[in-house]
């Protein structure tokens, strides 16, 4: 049991890494260059979730049962996404490295809190919940990738 989920844990920090690093080539890429094509930056985030669910469908050494694998998506979306809370709210600078991908998606899941000039409520409270949001709907791909991978696994 605990080798499956430490290989599902190292594979979730690989998918995490791999967003990163999209990410970041595509915000060097759009404000290096032009901002005409700042849509690239918030079609990335749309689709972040549904990168997240290819990641889950590729995993091979999944945890079996439900109970491993409500605990292992409960974990991994619940501790992400307090982080996500304290990094909007002006942790680590850190945090917003490692959790780049749910920074910038945030933008595009949740636009019109980031649109014009916003109260105290919006900027503390509100943006971020919308980072932890955004996590919680990775994660929510992550699992539907797992779903429809489906099928029993040999130990």
């Amino acid at each position: 049991m605990l080798k499956r989920l430490g290989i599902s844990t190292l594979w979730l920090a690989a998918v995490q890494t791999l967003s990163c690093l999209t990410c970041f080539v595509v915000v060097n890429y759009v404000f290096g260059r032009d901002f005409r094509i700042e849509w690239m930056i918030y079609g990335l985030g749309i689709l972040l979730p549904f990168l997240w669910g290819l990641g889950g469908y590729w995993l091979k050494y999944r945890p079996l049962g439900r109970w491993q694998t409500a605990l292992f998506l409960i974990l991994w979306t619940a501790l992400p996404a307090a982080l996500c809370v304290w990094a909007g709210r002006g942790g680590p600078s850190v945090l917003w490295l490692i959790l780049y991908p749910q920074m910038m998606a945030r933008l595009a899941w949740f636009y019109p809190l980031f649109d014009g000039p916003k109260s105290a409520y919006v900027l503390f409270t509100l943006r971020p919940l919308a980072a932890a949001g955004t996590h919680v709907l990775m994660m929510a791909g992550f699992a539907a990738g797992l779903w429809l991978r489906g099928g029993k696994q040999k130990e």
